[in-house]
């Protein structure tokens, strides 16, 4: 018996041990990391320099070898990681490091840094295109060497397609058109309804104009199913990109071929309709097949650089992400936030107002002076601010040395093969930048005006947010669609509140049950864009008389 007593013993040591080990080498990790933290940390706690000091970025303490800060960055509700990590760490550093999938990533939140990452010629952000090519959109190596070897003709397009005022103008004209004959087919149908859900209801209806605008009219007549899948692909992005294993993905994995399938699909039929060749990009502003000139260019394009029908559909998703995974929840929320019933009750008079002057005598708004009124602008910025969470990345090339204060008295280098992340949520949402008018995390609509001295009128104004302020990202690879996007948030806003009046019912959370409270963030990773309600308002829709 104690043969046996003490061969079980030594068994369950053997069991036990590989566990204790395992404890203990995790254990070893984080005390050592905590030590290296506190040591690094010391620099920043000193008294500022009197003459320029470079500092070590601190690296944020961890336990898993290779994962190290992964999981907890990863936290789907936006702002939670960040808001968890300056409970501790010291805001006033403007820098820190974390371990993210094995690779050393620096986390840029000093404004001045941030500015001087934008300037910064060498910053490359192709290693993290290559990733989403591999892992979001399941592209060949060798369709993504075309891809990228073929960049500067995108830039091209783009600067030729997205921001130059007059193409930008028609593809935002024919947005506001489709998006009319969409509401006026509404203007029977949802005043018949006692409720609807404001946001759901809004969402289809900017995506069929857009989706329209940008690629035709063939495509959702094809794929009438295309919005429902695009934004359930929009929440499930970043777990792709950060190779999230299939048993936490649901369905995602079967959505994305669909996608896929179904654009690759209609862009042979698209080709076969227009006898092979897109109609010229330089013709008509839109035609029915391919849509805008922009597509049309886009199309012509993927041909050039010897890109599949597969990887044409993939980077079709991708066009698709741009301009409408960021545009329409952001009208969204100005929306709801005009409709607000425990808001100012003022600002949405003053709306109307501004929104009448752009109208014009045959019922269409003219956009340049629509995106130039005051309160509409503000509207939008803080919007910007308070519902987008960017992620700014670049890898370095070569060492990078940045300034952390105004003075350029203490900065960093960063070394050559190293990852660098700007967030957009810690610049938007830092108490110290935006306390002037309301607290950084109270969305305020005036937040961007100031009064003219001289008038005695409401201005604009964005002064005092560089560094800070950045939802489109920033530098080279800043969004072309930045302009578009504006004129498409405001020119729906503006139809929307001149053909209809909303009486609010309520509002709803995530799950569609009712709740006394504003919607807030549904669940989402840090780097997701602009921000998605989690809940709605359920709005009784009326058609608006011609006098109100």
């Amino acid at each position: 018996m104690e043969f046996i007593s003490g061969t079980t013993g030594r068994m369950a040591l053997y069991a036990v041990a590989p566990f204790a080990c395992i404890a203990l080498v995790l254990g070893i990790i984080r005390v050592y990391t905590t030590w290296a933290y506190y040591q690094t940390l010391k620099q920043y706690l000193e008294q500022p320099p009197a003459s320029k000091q470079t500092v070590n970025p601190p690296q944020i303490p961890y336990a898993l070898p290779w994962l190290g800060n992964t999981l907890s960055f990863l936290a789907p509700y936006p702002g939670q990681y960040w808001k968890q990590l300056f409970q501790w760490h010291p805001r006033s550093t403007g820098i820190c490091t974390l371990l993210i999938g094995g690779q050393k990533t620096h986390i840029l939140f000093s404004p001045p840094a941030v500015q001087a990452l934008f300037k910064a010629r060498t910053p490359s952000k192709d290693a993290f295109e290559r990733e989403l090519f591999i892992k979001v959109f399941e592209m060949p190596l060798d369709q993504i060497h075309n891809a990228q070897a073929g960049k500067h003709f995108e830039h091209e397009m783009n600067t030729q397609y997205l921001t130059r005022s007059e193409r930008v103008n028609e593809l935002t004209a024919h947005f506001c058109r489709v998006l009319e004959e969409v509401l006026d087919k509404d203007a029977q149908e949802i005043v018949k309804l006692e409720e609807v859900g404001l946001y759901d209801w809004l969402r289809d209806r900017m995506f069929t104009a857009s989706a329209t605008a940008l690629m035709g009219d063939k495509l959702l007549q094809m794929y009438p199913d295309y919005c429902v899948d695009f934004y359930k692909f929009d929440n499930e992005f970043l777990g792709f990109y950060f190779s999230l294993p299939k048993f936490m993905m649901g369905d995602a994995f079967v959505r994305r071929k669909r996608i896929f399938d179904n654009l690759e699909e209609w862009s042979k039929e698209m080709h076969r309709l227009s006898g092979g060749t897109p109609v010229d990009p330089e013709g008509p502003a839109w035609e029915p097949i391919f849509g805008s000139r922009l597509n049309r260019a886009r199309q012509l394009d993927y041909r050039n650089r010897k890109l599949t029908t597969r990887t044409g559909a993939a980077l079709d998703l991708g066009i698709t992400f741009g301009l409408s995974s960021n545009v329409i929840p952001a009208t969204g929320w100005m929306l709801m936030h005009l409709l607000d019933p425990n808001a100012d009750p003022s600002i949405l008079s003053r709306v109307l107002a501004e929104l009448r002057s752009a109208e014009k005598a045959d019922g269409s708004v003219d956009i340049p002076t629509l995106v130039s009124q005051p309160l509409l602008q503000s509207i939008w910025t803080e919007t910007l601010r308070f519902y987008t969470d960017v992620l700014v990345t670049r890898n370095l090339l070569e060492d990078l040395t940045l300034p952390l204060d105004e003075d350029g008295k203490r900065q960093v280098t960063l070394r050559k093969g190293e990852n660098v992340f700007a967030p957009s949520w810690l610049g938007h949402h830092d108490a110290s930048a935006w306390s002037g008018g309301a607290p950084s995390e109270k969305f305020n609509a005036e937040r961007f005006l100031s009064k003219d001295a001289e008038t005695g009128k409401d201005t604009f104004s964005m002064n005092g947010t560089v560094g800070k302020f950045f939802p489109f990202g920033g530098g080279r690879s800043i969004c072309p669609g930045r302009v578009f996007a504006k004129q498409e948030g405001l020119g729906a806003l503006a139809m929307v509140l001149l053909r209809f009046d909303f009486e609010v019912k309520g509002f709803v959370d995530a799950s569609k049950k009712p709740t006394g409270s504003f919607p807030g963030y549904a669940k989402s990773f840090a780097g997701s864009g602009a921000l998605v309600p989690g809940g709605d308002l359920r709005v009784k829709v009326r058609r608006r008389k011609p006098s109100e």
